[in-house]
């Protein structure tokens, strides 16, 4: 140090060197939940810290006294850096040096656990329990604050700021950071179903929302939500000579607890109470929404083992005083010993519906057992278990119940010789056994069956042209009757595949191949043998209209002759064309156009004509910067005309049709019109496949009555804290088409 003294005089006598200041830096305000700023803290006595101090040995004669006087004076030079907080809260930490604090052994007695948000101080710390190398306010590995002794400070130096004491007085533990906020809303609606039914109603609501953490965020992290909403609605009818007004007080809110969600056994628990009234969409009648449940997942150190487990109830409280409610148990576990990798999944669901009284219970349970025991062989096993129970309504007014129990074991293995390449033409066998119980109810009528059987197969490729395969089978199958039954199944197959020949631009590929089976007699059924063959070929040629654009056009035809023995004989021949138009617009957007075209005519055993046209539309991608379009659509007709037998046993044509659509289109704009903050959406929703998914356990589809056609235009805008909606919905439900304007403003209250 006097050498640095002598390098770099003061400007007046007595005046300390200059030192080297290497940054700015970073602390935490004193106010708990704010953001630590950059700020410029005073320049303090020390300089450059040396990582070591060379010290000669005692009988070495050492420096002069008047050399270790001055530098006994001059502190210690360092080299580390740390941030601290600016003197105002506007600026941001800064980079700076500190002063150098006095190294002292901190006792085992003054460690102290966390507080509630992991700053808290240890009980009973202080200047006299000071921790090794580890300054005031900073955490140390435990996540605690500790305190430390007053830093040595060289003759001349400005005082170090002072520490913030931020735990709570005598309990080292503090209140987390909340973060909270709101809002105060008023909504209108009317609607309308058909020409006969309308209906006005309007509402007001508040809610607010909070989350912050327990004891330390990777510990637990909550979040809440408490609500109020009150409305008043007005319907009218044309039947009816009067309408009907009606007021209703709701509360909602729900909340969600998250711990240890970093690490490996994660537990999340929620609850939720909504309104539909506050969702601007159509439903035949206004709901109240409970919905509960929690999961836990596990996996192993090493993740060879997992698990998981899931509940989830969900229940809806209607206008009309219907309560649908659906309830369902989940769970898995996967590990694996050795060669083999094991899963299991069950699954229990029970839906109920007052009012209507259907009833759907469903079990299922299943697991898979696969190993590789080498390069050339394979073993798996799989069980299935599944007991449904159904109560359904039927057009009569009355119900129809039906159960149906299902247990199949299987087991499968396969095995082929070594080889390096195809052209070493290897050898497949495969074998199974399996083991088979059903039992159904329908109504009052009530049938049983068990089935144990075995098949073995074998597959040689003579070469990638033709190949060839054997199969055996033998099952045995008891009935509820008492009738008992064994089967013999043989069976070869033929099949030469043609090498692709290029015609033109077009690609032309064809194959052939034949088969032939007996079934052996039992009781009153006659053994049998069934001959087939069929020959195929396909005609396809991809076109590249424009950069991005393609157009692939394929047709292939097929003809297959059945023989049986017992039935009789039938040819088929079908005509499938199929195009396919993609477009891209570079890693924008891209989209496909698809359209299939199939028909299938057949003669002689089941005559049929069968005709299918299938049209889908994919597209996904941005359109500008501040629109996006999303697209997934597809449209299919059947139409199946078929010969049977009355009951005099006449010829009778029967001709069933039918068309679907399912998909959405999705087009959103993020400042509609050139209207900063204004957001226009667009959304169709097409579903015409009768089912009632809820009923069976979808939690997704809240809606008792299921939209089978959706139309929703939207405009959401914000100016500050306050957000307006404008949507108008148009759809069909239960054959009825229904209109809905809704109208809402919210005003947004904190910082959530």
């Amino acid at each position: 140090m006097a050498a640095l003294q002598a390098a770099f005089p003061g400007d007046r006598e007595g005046a300390e060197p200059p030192f080297l200041r290497l940054s700015r830096g970073l602390l935490w305000p004193p106010v708990v939940g704010e953001l630590p700023g950059w700020n410029e803290a005073p320049e303090v006595g020390p300089g450059l810290r040396l990582a070591a101090t060379l010290a000669s040995p005692p009988e070495v004669v050492g420096p002069p006294a008047e050399a270790v006087a001055a530098e006994s004076l001059a502190p210690p030079m360092r080299f580390s850096q740390k941030l601290a907080p600016s003197s105002s809260r506007p600026q941001n930490p800064r980079w700076q040096t500190l002063p150098e604090a006095a190294v002292r052994l901190r006792p085992a007695r003054g460690l102290g656990l966390p507080g509630v948000a992991g700053l808290g101080r240890p009980p009973g710390g202080g200047a006299g329990q000071p921790a090794l190398g580890v300054d005031d306010g900073e955490a140390s590995a435990e996540g605690a604050f500790v305190a430390r002794s007053a830093p040595a400070m060289a003759p001349g130096s400005p005082p170090a700021p002072a520490a913030v004491d931020r735990g709570l007085a005598g309990s080292g533990w503090e209140i987390p950071p909340i973060r909270w906020g709101g809002s105060l809303g008023y909504s209108l609606q009317k609607s309308s179903s058909g020409s006969a039914n309308s209906t006005s109603a309007q509402g007001v609501f508040a809610n607010l929302n909070a989350s912050s953490y327990i004891y330390a965020p990777w510990f637990a992290t909550v979040s809440g939500r408490l609500g109020i909403t009150s409305s008043s609605s007005n319907s009218s009818s044309s039947a009816a000579a009067s309408g009907e007004s009606s007021k209703s007080n709701n509360l909602v809110g729900g909340g969600e607890i998250n711990m240890f969600s970093s690490s490996r056994f994660p537990f999340r628990a929620y609850f939720d109470r909504s309104d539909s009234r506050t969702n601007g969409t159509f439903v035949s009648q206004d709901y109240i929404s409970t919905r509960f449940g929690l999961t836990q997942n596990y996996r192993s150190e090493d993740a060879m083992k997992s698990g998981s487990f899931m509940l989830d109830r969900s229940a809806l409280q209607t206008s009309d005083g219907r309560r649908d409610t659906v309830t369902a148990l989940s769970g898995s576990y996967s590990t694996q010993t050795g060669p083999w990798q094991h899963n299991m999944n069950g699954r229990y669901s029970l839906g109920e519906r007052q009012g209507t009284g259907e009833m759907a219970r469903l079990i299922g349970f299943n697991t898979s057992h696969n190993a590789n025991i080498s390069d050339n062989a394979n073993l798996s096993a799989t069980l299935n278990y599944f007991d449904n129970d159904l109560r359904t309504a039927d057009s009569a007014g009355g119900f129809f119940t039906s159960r149906g129990r299902y247990l199949q074991l299987f087991t499968y293995g396969s095995w082929m010789p070594e080889f390096e390449d195809l052209d070493d033409l290897p050898l497949t066998l495969n074998g199974s056994l399996h083991y088979g119980s059903q039992d159904t109810k329908f109504g009052d009528v009530q049938t049983t069956a068990q089935t144990v059987g075995g098949n073995l197969s074998a597959l040689y490729r003579f070469s990638r042209n033709l190949t060839a395969s054997a199969n055996s089978a033998l099952n045995h199958i008891s009935l509820s009757s008492g009738e008992s039954r064994v089967l013999t199944l043989l069976g070869t197959n033929i099949n030469y595949v043609g090498n692709p020949l290029t015609i033109g631009n077009f690609s032309y590929n064809w194959n052939v191949g034949s088969n032939a089976n007996w079934q052996s007699g039992s009781g009153d059924v006659p053994a049998s043998s069934v001959f087939g063959g069929i020959a195929t070929h396909t005609l396809s040629r991809v076109y590249s209209l424009a950069d991005g654009q393609t157009l692939s056009l394929s047709y292939a035809q097929a003809l297959n002759v059945t023989n049986s023995q017992l039935v009789g004989s039938s040819q088929s021949l079908s005509n499938n064309l199929s195009a396919n138009y993609g477009m891209s617009f570079g890693e924008r957007f891209s989209g496909a156009l698809t359209g299939m075209l199939s028909d299938v005519y057949t003669t002689g055993v089941n005559a049929q004509h069968y005709r299918n046209v299938n049209f889908g539309l994919l597209g996904q991608g941005q359109l500008s910067q501040q629109s996006s379009l999303n697209l997934n659509l597809m449209f299919n007709w059947t139409d199946q005309t078929h010969q049977t037998q009355d009951a005099f046993g006449l010829p009778q044509t029967q001709n069933n049709q039918q068309a679907t659509l399912n998909g959405s289109v999705n087009y959103s704009h993020q400042r509609f019109a050139g209207v900063r903050g204004l957001r226009y959406n667009l959304l169709f929703a097409a579903d015409t496949r009768l089912r009632d998914d809820r009923l069976y356990g979808n939690f997704n589809t809240e809606q008792q009555d299921r939209s089978r056609l959706s139309l929703t235009n939207r405009f959401d805008y914000s100016i500050g804290l306050l957000n307006f909606r404008l949507s108008l919905v148009n759809n069909e439900v239960g054959g009825k088409k229904n209109a809905l304007l809704f109208f809402q403003v919210t005003r947004q209250i904190g910082s959530y």
